[in-house]
C-alpha cells in the first residue's frame, strides 16, 4: 500500500451496505443526519442575533461593488467617497464607508444583485450561499463519508460568514474545485478554477509557490491566464482599472484598517506608521515553506500536502477575518476522513478536542487577533501529525521491501 495515497485508497477493503460499488456512499446515516440538522438550526439561531447588523456591514460593501457596476460607474467604483455616497442610501445611520476592495472584475460579476432591492438581495445572496455549502457537503460526503459531512457542518466561520453575507462559501467552493480537478489530473481545468479564486488572492500566499517549484505549468499557466481574461473583461470599463486598484491598495484605508493576525501588534504600536507589519507573517510563511519543500520533497504529494499548504497560506495572509478560515474546511473534512478510516468511525477524543475548538473560536470571535489563531493552529498540530505517520509508515514500508 502506497502511504501517499489519497484517502480512497486507504479505504477498508469491506464495504458498508451504505456504499455503492465504486465505495462512495449511498445514503447519509440518521446519526450524520440528526448532527446536520442540529448543527443547522443552531448555526441559523446564533446567524439570528447577527444578521442585521451584517446585512449593513460586510453584505454592505458587496452589494455597492455590484451597484456601482451595475450603473457602469466603474472608473470610480473604488472612490472611497463615491462608495459612501451610494452606501448612505441603503444605510442612512452609517458613520463611515465599508469599502469595496474586490478587484474590477468581481464586481461585474455581482452585477445582477442590483437588479433586486437592497433587502431581497441580502436574503437572496443568503439563500445562494447556504445551498452552495449544503452542494459542498454533499460533495464531501460522497468523497469521503459520514465523518467528513458532520465535521464540516460542525465549522464555524463558514456559518457565522453566511450569516454576515460575505462571500466566503464561493471562495471555499473555488478551493473544492481546483483540489477535486487536480485530483482528476484535468490541470488545466483546475488552474482556471484556482484563477477565479484570486479575488482574494492574498489567501492563497503559497499557491503559485507551490506550483512553481513543482513545475505544474499547465495550472500555473492556466490560472495566470484565467486571470487575465477576467481583468480584460473589465477593462473596456475602465481602461485605468490596475491603477485604480493600485491606489485602492495605497490608500490610507489600509493603513487605518488593520486585519489579520497582526492587527493586534499593530494596535498596540499605534496603528498609523505600522503598516509594514502586516507583511511580516507572509513572509513567514514563505520561509517556512522554502525550507519545509526542502525537508519533503522527496515524498512529496500534492493532494496529501495542499490541506496543509492552505492552512499555512491563510494562517500568515496579511490580511483576513474570521470569515477566511472558511478556506480551512478541506483541510477539516480531509482530517476528519483520514483519521476516521483506520476506526470506521472519529475517535471520541478527535470529536472532544473539535468541539472544543469550535467553542473557542465562538468565545473569541469578537477579538479579531486572537480569534484568528485557534482554526489553523488545532489543524496544523494534527497536520503535522498525519505528516510524520505517513513518513514513518513510509520507512516501515520501504524496510519490509528490502
Amino acid at each position: 500500500m502506497n502511504p501517499t495515497q489519497t484517502i480512497p485508497a486507504v479505504a477498508p477493503a469491506g464495504r458498508s451496505p451504505d456504499e455503492s460499488k465504486s465505495g462512495n456512499p449511498r445514503t447519509v446515516p440518521f446519526h450524520a443526519v440528526l448532527a446536520v440538522l442540529a448543527f443547522c438550526a443552531f448555526w441559523i439561531l446564533l446567524g439570528s442575533v447577527v444578521v442585521e447588523g451584517a446585512r449593513l456591514h460586510d453584505f454592505l460593501n458587496l452589494y455597492t461593488g455590484a451597484s456601482l457596476a451595475h450603473d457602469g460607474a466603474f472608473t470610480t467604483l473604488h472612490a472611497p467617497g463615491v462608495q459612501m455616497e451610494r452606501e448612505l442610501k441603503y444605510a442612512p445611520q452609517l458613520l463611515e464607508v465599508i469599502p469595496f476592495v474586490r478587484p474590477s472584475f468581481y464586481a461585474l460579476f455581482l452585477a445582477p444583485l442590483a437588479w433586486l432591492p437592497f433587502g431581497t438581495a441580502f436574503w437572496s445572496w443568503l439563500a445562494v450561499q447556504g445551498m452552495v455549502l449544503v452542494g459542498t457537503w454533499a460533495w464531501a460526503f460522497r468523497r469521503w463519508g459520514a465523518d467528513a459531512l458532520i465535521f464540516g457542518s460542525m465549522y464555524l466561520p463558514t456559518s457565522l460568514g453566511i450569516a454576515h453575507g460575505q462571500d466566503c462559501v464561493l471562495i471555499f467552493l473555488i478551493v473544492l474545485g481546483t483540489f477535486a480537478l487536480a485530483e482528476r489530473e484535468q490541470h488545466f481545468l483546475s488552474g482556471v478554477v484556482l484563477g477565479a479564486g484570486l479575488i482574494k488572492f492574498h489567501l492563497f500566499l503559497l499557491w503559485p509557490v507551490m506550483l512553481l517549484i513543482e513545475r505544474r505549468w499547465k495550472m500555473l499557466i492556466s490560472a495566470i491566464l484565467t486571470l487575465a481574461v477576467l481583468t480584460s473583461i473589465a477593462l473596456p470599463f475602465d481602461p485605468r482599472l490596475l491603477q485604480h486598484y493600485h491606489e485602492l491598495a495605497t490608500s490610507p484605508y489600509m493603513e487605518l484598517f488593520p486585519s489579520g493576525i497582526m492587527w493586534g501588534p499593530r494596535m498596540l504600536l499605534g496603528g498609523i506608521g505600522t503598516f509594514w507589519i502586516e507583511f511580516v507573517p507572509p513572509v513567514i510563511g514563505l520561509i517556512w515553506f522554502s525550507f519545509y519543500w526542502r525537508k519533503q520533497k522527496q515524498t512529496w504529494n500534492w493532494t496529501e500536502r495542499l490541506p496543509l499548504i492552505i492552512t499555512v497560506s491563510v494562517l500568515t495572509s496579511a490580511y483576513g477575518w474570521q470569515f477566511d478560515q472558511t478556506l480551512l474546511l478541506p483541510a477539516v473534512i480531509y482530517l476528519a476522513a483520514k483519521i476516521a478510516k483506520p476506526f470506521g468511525r472519529v475517535p471520541g477524543n478527535m470529536v472532544l478536542t473539535y468541539t472544543a475548538m469550535n467553542c473557542l473560536l465562538m468565545a473569541l470571535w469578537p477579538f479579531p487577533t486572537i480569534g484568528l489563531l485557534p482554526a489553523p493552529v488545532f489543524l496544523l498540530v494534527l497536520l503535522f501529525r498525519e505528516v510524520r505517520r505517513s513518513a514513518a509508515f513510509d520507512t516501515d514500508a520501504r524496510a519490509v521491501a528490502r
